[in-house]
Order: structure tokens, then C-alpha cells, then sequence
């Protein structure tokens, strides 16, 4: 009888084994998805979309080590100029229950408010959260960049 049990429980562990994976797949697309409608705002210049994927207490580390909340972010993005040729890839994203941290990399282009124009590729970490109401929203991102030829 213990032995039966023990090989039921065993055999739906390993059942459950694709689930979680299939899962984690799904998240992982769903949270890629996120941040490939992030570089659609940022290239469109519009920063209340782009605030839509940040959580309240968001904090953002750039490649200097400087740290900034959600508003500092977002006004730093206003202020760098106008971007365009966003393009995201590749990636890969972890996900540990309600956690994932999306590792990612692109290309972008950002022309300042005095014309010059700069080709950049980042590399980034955001790390997004679900929250109560099954949203998920990046709660941090850090992130190096350089120029590009």
C-alpha cells in the first residue's frame, strides 16, 4: 500500500515536471512580450507607456552606477533626445514563481535635442514581479551601454 502511494506521488512529480517548464516558457514570452512593447514606447517617445511597465517603488542602475527611482528614469529618457531603430535581441528570461529577470541586449539610436546623432547596443537585467492582479512590472533594471559604429 506504502508502495503503491510512493509510486503514484512519484509519477505525478514527474507529470508535473513539463508543466512547470511549459509554464516558465509562458511567462518567459509573456515578460519578453512586456519588454518588446517598453522599446515600441521608448522609440515613440512616449514616457507615461513606458511608465506603464514600472512599478511604483522602481529603482534603474545605469552603466555609471548611478541609481534613479521611476520619475528620475523616465525624465532621464525625455531628456536624452528622440530614439529610434529600437530593436531588442537576443534574451532570456528566468523565472522563479512570481520573479523573472529578463536578460536582454539591442540596438537603438538616439538623436539629442542638438541634432547628434549616437548608435548605442545595451545590454540589460530587468527584473519583473507579478503582482496580486496577475500584471507583472519591472520593480528594477540595470544596464551598460557604448556606442556602436
Amino acid at each position: 500500500m506504502i508502495r503503491k502511494l510512493l509510486v503514484t506521488l512519484g509519477l505525478a512529480a514527474l507529470v508535473s515536471l513539463p508543466l512547470h517548464a511549459q509554464d516558465s516558457a509562458t511567462v518567459a514570452k509573456a515578460v519578453n512580450d512586456l519588454e518588446g512593447q517598453w522599446a515600441v514606447a521608448i522609440a515613440a517617445g512616449n514616457w507615461t507607456a513606458v511608465g506603464t511597465f514600472l512599478a511604483p517603488g522602481y529603482v534603474a542602475t545605469d552603466g555609471t552606477g548611478k541609481r534613479m527611482d521611476r520619475t528620475a528614469y523616465l525624465a532621464s529618457l525625455g531628456a536624452a533626445g528622440t530614439f529610434s531603430n529600437v530593436t531588442n535581441g537576443p534574451y532570456t528570461v528566468l523565472v522563479s514563481g512570481s520573479t523573472a529577470v529578463h536578460f536582454g541586449e539591442g540596438n537603438f539610436t538616439v538623436t539629442s535635442k542638438k541634432k547628434q546623432v549616437t548608435h548605442m547596443h545595451q545590454v540589460w537585467t530587468d527584473t519583473w514581479v507579478r503582482q496580486a492582479n496577475g500584471m507583472w512590472l519591472c520593480v528594477a533594471s540595470q544596464w551598460v551601454e557604448h556606442k556602436v559604429k
